[in-house]
């Protein structure tokens, strides 16, 4: 297939009113002129994006609000998103994480987690692979996953195994999709300095400007990049990418031992 093009076609991102997914939108519209359909769960902050790309770059932008946990939200975000306009490229990058040792990570927040990290991100790669597969030819899907999914990464053990499945049913299924004309590229960044990392509690050890931090945007351009060559599994940056090769060398016992003594030192005091 040819390289995917974004001018002119709708691309919608999930988890867009932030970090990652934010700089993304806004890469395809300023980059590329292509229209969008932004999706999460504060309506606020979709508004104020959809404002500035229409104002600065002419595109069309559509909202919808959408919680991820929500069997009924998702179905609903492919619904509203598919009517009156057809997708070219979905960029399915929601995800929440959980910071903190395992057997105090509560089973409803766990079951959210499956939910907006796994379950919302399969359904919708399903229908909006069909949905290009016959609508728009020549498309793509975006998985983003992360490098917590290449190794086993203990007090984000649950996370780790999500951001897993995800690697491996993003990878399975592009496998199954060669030949036809729509493409599944899964993005697999590290440490982001985004509002996630304020939130779980790793910005008190992983802060913007260390070593191995990649600035949102930046790592958005990569990420932006791969969808567009079709490129299958994308790790960006050049540490990222050195760990990722000197993993697959390394006794996946030793691998977990490495990671948890560079997550222990974020951990908060036990009462």
């Amino acid at each position: 297939m040819q390289k995917l093009a974004l001018a002119g076609k709708y691309t919608l991102v999930t988890g867009a009113s932030s970090g990652l997914g934010l700089e993304m939108a806004r890469i395809v519209a300023r980059d590329h002129r292509g229209h969008l359909v932004l999706v999460a769960r504060r309506l606020d902050r979709l508004e104020a994006l959809a404002t500035e790309l229409r104002a600065a770059y002419g595109v069309e932008v559509e909202c919808i609000q959408a919680d991820m946990t929500r069997r009924e939200d998702v179905t609903r975000t492919f619904e509203e998103a598919t009517r009156g306009r057809v997708i070219h490229a979905a960029i399915l990058n929601a995800g929440v994480t959980y910071f903190g040792r395992g057997l105090e990570h509560g089973f409803e927040d766990f079951s959210a987690m499956l939910a907006t990290n796994v379950t919302s991100v399969v359904w919708l790669t399903q229908r909006f692979a069909q949905h290009i597969l016959t609508e728009s030819p020549g498309g793509g899907v975006m998985i983003v996953s992360s490098v917590a999914g290449t190794t086993a990464t203990p007090f984000q053990a649950a996370y780790s195994g999500t951001k897993a499945f995800l690697n491996n049913f993003g990878m399975a299924l592009g496998e199954e999709l060669v030949g036809e004309p729509v493409s599944v590229t899964v993005f697999v960044p590290g440490g982001i300095a985004t509002e996630m990392g304020e939130r779980s509690g790793t910005a008190r050890k992983f802060k913007k400007g260390d070593v191995g931090m990649m600035d949102a945007d930046v790592c958005a351009r990569r990420a932006v990049r791969g969808l567009l060559r079709r490129e299958r599994f994308v790790i960006p940056g050049a540490l990222n990418v050195l760990n990722d090769l000197l993993l697959r060398f390394t006794p996946r016992g030793l691998a977990s031992a490495m990671a948890a003594r560079i997550y222990r030192d974020a951990l908060p005091p036990k009462p």
